[in-house]
């Protein structure tokens, strides 16, 4: 199992964080289907927005957010998440408001940060949106 567990980190795990480095990087993941190790249609497109792709991010939305619509998640769950992160982005993201996208993920990486042991380290930066 431990050589099973090597091969997957190297072949699967090792590329995808070389390319966590920037959302432009990271945003050329290609999709992989029903894949476990795939990211979610909905992170994709907060990385696409935070890259300043919007017109992928817009794809992204109008794909999901059918799913999403009209349905109700249990609040702790990754899909009410998502559906809450569709609907904060929905009228930012259709109008091209840059300013207001990029307050919005400025205000989710403070949310994230605050209170862990990183907050004393952090510091935000300017998304690639936003230059």
């Amino acid at each position: 199992m431990v050589p099973e567990a090597i091969a997957a980190l190297d072949s699967v795990a090792l590329p995808k964080l070389a390319l966590y480095g920037t959302p432009e990087s990271y945003a050329t993941l290609p999709p992989r289907p029903h894949w476990v190790h795939d990211e979610p249609h909905e992170d994709r497109m907060i990385v696409h927005i935070a890259a300043g792709n919007l017109e992928a991010a817009r794809a992204i939305w109008h794909e999901r957010q059918s799913w999403h619509a009209g349905k109700s998640f249990p609040p702790s769950s990754r899909a009410h998440r998502w559906q809450t992160q569709l609907a904060a982005v929905a009228e930012p993201l259709m109008a091209g408001d840059r300013p207001a996208l990029a307050k919005i993920l400025h205000d989710w990486e403070t949310a994230n940060v605050r209170g862990t042991v990183l907050e004393p380290y952090w510091e935000p930066t300017p998304f690639p949106l936003e230059r």
